[in-house]
């Protein structure tokens, strides 16, 4: 879990400030138009052992590693309108359930990390359990939906439940970028 946390922050990095290489990827799997109202644009939701976090994303963006072939989806809430932050690599970018896992490599599997407050970096929480279920990717309006659940550990041993999970219209940002 150590070795995956600096990882994790090095990929966010890289995802969120690589803008200079896309590559359009050109299709829809879904019509968006099914996937919420029109008012509901950009919003990330879920609950942290019962408590309530509304924010919207702040990187949604289609990732490939260099010495692999797939598309995977990197997912991070905006730290600057709630402080209360998820950051997760899919190992995917279609519609499908993402599962995460303790025993993960890092760049093989779905992981991530959750952070009580981004402002301490220091105070960080990796993704051990639970999924990720992503119900629309529309690269052409560019628009992702989605649920999950997951379970976060940090370096104490100390737990925490994300529940209730929501993205709804989350803002993909276009193209694939490479890593």
């Amino acid at each position: 879990m150590k070795k995956i946390f600096p990882l994790c922050l090095i990929a966010l990095f890289v995802v969120s400030c690589n803008n200079n290489k896309t590559a359009s990827t050109g299709n829809s799997e879904k019509n968006s138009a099914d996937a919420g109202s029109s008012k509901d644009k950009n919003v990330i939701s879920f609950k942290v052992d019962g408590d309530n976090v509304k924010t919207s994303g702040w990187n949604i963006r289609l990732f490939k590693w260099s010495n692999q072939p797939d598309v995977w989806m990197n997912i991070t809430s905006d730290m600057h309108k709630e402080k209360r932050t998820i950051d997760v690599n899919l190992n995917g970018a279609k519609p499908g359930t993402y599962s995460f896992d303790d025993n993960g490599v890092t760049m093989e599997t779905s992981h991530g990390s959750y952070h009580p407050d981004y402002n301490d970096l220091s105070n960080s929480y990796s993704i051990v359990g639970g999924s990720f279920v992503i119900t629309d990717v529309d690269t052409v309006h560019h628009i992702v939906n989605g649920t999950f659940s997951l379970k976060a550990k940090n370096t104490k041993g100390e737990t925490l439940n994300i529940t209730d999970g929501k993205i709804i219209n989350g803002a993909l940002k276009p193209g694939t970028i490479s890593l």
